[in-house]
Order: structure tokens, then sequence, then C-alpha cells
């Protein structure tokens, strides 16, 4: 096991301007770039396919989609919507559960089991988000690429 921070891809080091000959790794891999946006698995639910486009389309954008990343974002989207979906529930039923003697007094509360399922969603989420530079610290080392492409001159998806 290698001891030390995480060696960067050079595609990142790209977009962050600090590409330098000396620091590029030899036989890096390459990973194919899609060419147009797959629709979403059929499977995740609204949420996670509303999620699915705007990730996509973000990272598309930015040549940063690639083959073998689309079932971490499928996890990354089912997870975020998981959260969001619990956390509706949790407002409309109550993130607090009481317990009550035989006599009808208070013998203890506790969070409802929903509550530790939105709060393991969204960790899960946050994980898979950093890896993709989704959240604002793993994207603050990441300049604007050159290419930027119009969310709504084109139809990106299949």
């Amino acid at each position: 096991m290698s001891k030390g921070r995480k060696k960067t891809p050079t595609k990142i080091k790209e977009l962050r301007g600090t590409k330098r000959s000396d620091r590029v790794l030899e036989n890096e891999m390459v990973v194919a770039v899609v060419d147009k946006i797959p629709p979403p698995p059929q499977w995740l639910s609204e949420i996670g396919k509303q999620e699915w486009e705007k990730v996509c389309l973000e990272l598309y954008g930015k040549q940063m989609l690639h083959h073998i990343d689309l079932r971490l974002i499928e996890s990354y989207c089912n997870a975020i919507s998981l959260h969001i979906e619990t956390e509706m529930l949790l407002r409309e039923k109550g993130r607090i559960q009481a317990f009550k003697n035989s006599d009808g007094t208070l013998k203890h509360t506790q969070a409802v089991p929903y509550q530790k399922i939105a709060n393991d969603a969204l960790d899960r989420a946050l994980k898979i988000a950093t890896q993709f530079g989704l959240t604002p610290s793993s994207r603050s080392g990441i300049s604007t690429p050159t290419i930027n492409i119009q969310h709504n001159e084109h139809n990106y998806f299949d």
C-alpha cells in the first residue's frame, strides 16, 4: 500500500492549470469519454433521474463524463434522492418517536429509524460527490475549463 497523498489525475491538473511535464504520471490509465449522455437508469426515482441529468450535463460539458464512472454517478443519484425522499417523509411524519408507559406518561423519546437512513444516504452521496468535484470544497481547486456547453442549446441526451 502506498503512503502519502493520492496522485492527482493529469486531466485534473490540466483543469487546475498545474500540469507539469515532470510530474505527469507515466502510463496513466485513460478511460473513454462519453460522446452522448445516456438516459437516466429506469430504476432511479424521479428525483434521482433529475439529478442524473443535471450531474451528467455538467460533467459532459467539462469533458469529464466517462463511461466507467456512470455506475458511480448512478449511485450518487440514488443516494441523494434517497436522502431527499426520506427528508420529505420525515417532515411529514416527524423525526421523534415517543414511547409511553401503560399509564400514558412519557417513558422516553428517540429519533425514528428514517433519520438514520436520511443521514447515511447523505453521507454516501457526499463521499461520491467529492470524487466528481460536485461539492464546493472539492471543486475549489479546479479552474473552469475553456470548453463550456450551453445547457439549453442542444439535446445531449440519447
